[in-house]
């Protein structure tokens, strides 16, 4: 069969592997590029790029001697690579890999950086999970900068994935700002060693290691005196005889399983006031339980009003069922903790203060709640007096960071802990005061009987303005995307952190010890419509492993060999 050329082929020839015009179509175009007009200019175009091609081949020519034989006219360049034979056209273009930094860590490579989909501004908490850019957050820094709208944070993921790890690295973040961190009521305890590390102050509370009097006016009370200001200390000192009433309402709550009657707050209050007046005591003396017992129980001409009774036996049958709460607070178990002296105030010139009360038995819930609630009153109430001592011009401004870890333990205590503990969550933003909450489960904000109850502790996560979630399952998915959106995607992403890998005869090898891939896996949320949230995982550095503040697990240590557990290493 013979070839016909084309008149594209008829017109060119390859000389040194470039094609240019024949002698015969260089004519022609020399003689076309001497006429006037667009065909003029047309062939005046060609020959110009004829002779680059023509100096080019001369290149070659001078370089290798001639034509050597080989072809080297370029492939067809695409979005997706060269087209042909040995081209390296590639059907899926894979995403570049992006990293993140300062324009001090990459000025020489600025302005070709490639940003992410989070700021970099506060914590470093890990690296994102798609394209492994630095991810930061903490509540108070995102809040300052005007992406949140109160400094509110909810960490919410099952045991073992590294929640409280979490929450380590942020306190960590927040001390090196300059923030004053609070752990009230450390249960395990996960931040003693890192506030110790930190410099911090650790307080003791549980049977023989410490006590707390529910009516020690704290750090509030002790500033009255140094206030110039006389309506600042009337306001300051209404605040810390509020704040007495409410701590020994909520503890009477707890030891008898139901509600104080309004008679029996006005009793307390005015019990109080008779102590504070005619029998000695003051701001820098407090009253114990039992001089409240003992004041109501003597009562007198002034309480008799207050409870309005008309003679003693009156007084005595109105005032028994308070009178035997009491009782069981001074004599009882609660009475170990409570009926004494404060042990150990808190510093708020530490950069940290964890108040330890992992000493008291895990089943004693009662007891751990009213100790967590009198920690969380204390701890307020002394950035309460932080932001008074500002308010008067005697030290600079400061904010603070509290962390509620374990608040299911506290709403396990019944319905009527919601409203304490709503209470103390709503007025974060007018302490200056960032918020960290953490549970397992959304279930453990919904475990009552009322509606109403549910409503209130459904708040806390609600009214959270960043949500972090760990690996959980898909129900509890379902029942997150009732409070913010999660797309599909994020739910498979969720729950595969969630699910353990199947072990092998390979993990019977002591030597060889991996965590669940799920480990330090989170989507921080922070907004309740269903866009897509920052996924990232957060990884330790040096430092945390050789100082083991991240290590949880000691009680598995130095066990006989068989797999044990080695602690939480996202």
């Amino acid at each position: 069969m013979t070839r016909t050329d084309t008149p594209r082929q008829r017109r060119t020839e390859s000389v040194a592997g470039v094609r240019v015009l024949t002698p015969a179509a260089r004519a022609a175009t020399e003689a076309a590029a001497a006429r006037p007009g667009l065909r003029g200019w047309w062939a005046r175009l060609a020959m110009s790029r004829d002779d680059h091609r023509r100096a080019t081949a001369a290149r070659r020519t001078e370089t290798h001697g001639g034509d050597d034989g080989f072809d080297r006219s370029l492939a067809t360049l695409t979005d997706r690579g060269y087209r042909g034979p040995g081209g390296g056209r590639a059907a899926v273009v894979p995403a570049t890999p992006e990293w993140r930094a300062t324009t001090v860590q990459v000025a020489g490579l600025w302005p070709f950086s490639v940003g992410a989909s989070a700021p970099t501004v506060g914590t470093p908490v890990g690296t994102h999970y798609i394209t492994g850019a630095p991810v930061h957050f903490d509540p108070m820094s995102w809040f300052l900068r005007g992406f949140i709208s109160a400094p509110i944070a909810f960490v919410l993921a099952l045991n073992g994935f590294g929640k409280s790890s979490l929450i380590r690295r942020m306190v960590t973040g927040a001390v090196a700002a300059g923030e004053t961190v609070l752990c009230m009521g450390d249960t395990k305890p996960d931040y003693r060693d890192l506030v110790d590390r930190l410099g911090g102050q650790v307080v003791d509370v549980g049977y023989g290691h410490g006590t707390i009097n529910p009516l020690d006016v704290g750090a509030l009370g002790s500033i009255i005196d140094r206030l110039p200001d006389p309506d600042q200390r009337r306001q300051v000192s209404a605040r810390v005889e509020a704040g007495q009433v409410n701590v020994v309402a909520g503890l009477i709550e707890l030891v008898r399983g139901s509600r104080v009657a309004d008679y029996e707050e006005v009793l307390i209050a005015a019990g109080l006031r008779e102590l504070y007046g005619a029998t000695g005591f003051s701001y820098a003396h407090a009253p114990l339980l039992a001089d409240l017992l003992e004041v109501i129980s003597t009562g007198g001409d002034r309480l008799r009003r207050f409870a309005e009774e008309d003679d003693e036996p009156s007084y005595r049958a109105s005032t028994k069922t308070l009178r035997r709460s009491l009782r069981a607070l001074v004599e009882g178990p609660f009475g170990a903790i409570f009926n004494g002296p404060t042990t150990t105030r808190l510093d708020l010139d530490s950069p940290a203060v964890c108040v330890d009360v992992s000493r008291i038995p895990e089943g004693d819930t009662k007891l751990l709640a009213a100790v967590l609630m009198v920690c969380w009153s204390d701890g307020f109430g002394a950035v309460a007096a932080a932001h008074a001592l500002a308010d008067a011009g005697l030290q600079p401004p400061r904010t603070f960071e509290v962390v509620m870890d374990e608040i299911w333990r506290v709403l396990g205590a019944g319905e009527f802990m919601v409203d304490r503990v709503d209470a103390l969550t709503r007025l974060n933003r007018t302490l200056g005061t960032g918020l960290i909450m953490c549970s397992h489960t959304i279930k453990d904000l919904a475990a009552f009987d009322s509606v109403a109850a549910q409503a209130k502790a459904l708040g806390f996560f609600e009214r959270a303005r960043a949500k972090i979630i760990g690996p959980v399952g898909p129900e509890e998915v379902d029942r997150i995307r009732a409070v913010v959106g999660i797309t599909d995607t994020e739910k498979l992403l969720i729950t595969s952190w969630a699910a353990p890998r199947p072990p092998t005869d390979d993990d019977l090898d002591p030597n060889r010890r991996e965590t669940p891939p799920g480990t330090g896996c989170f989507l921080l949320k922070t907004g309740e419509a269903a866009e897509p949230g920052v996924a990232f995982r957060m990884n330790f550095t040096p430092t945390e492993r050789t100082s083991q503040v991240h290590h949880t697990n000691r009680r598995f240590d130095n066990l006989p060999s068989g797999g044990t557990p080695g602690g939480e290493h996202p």
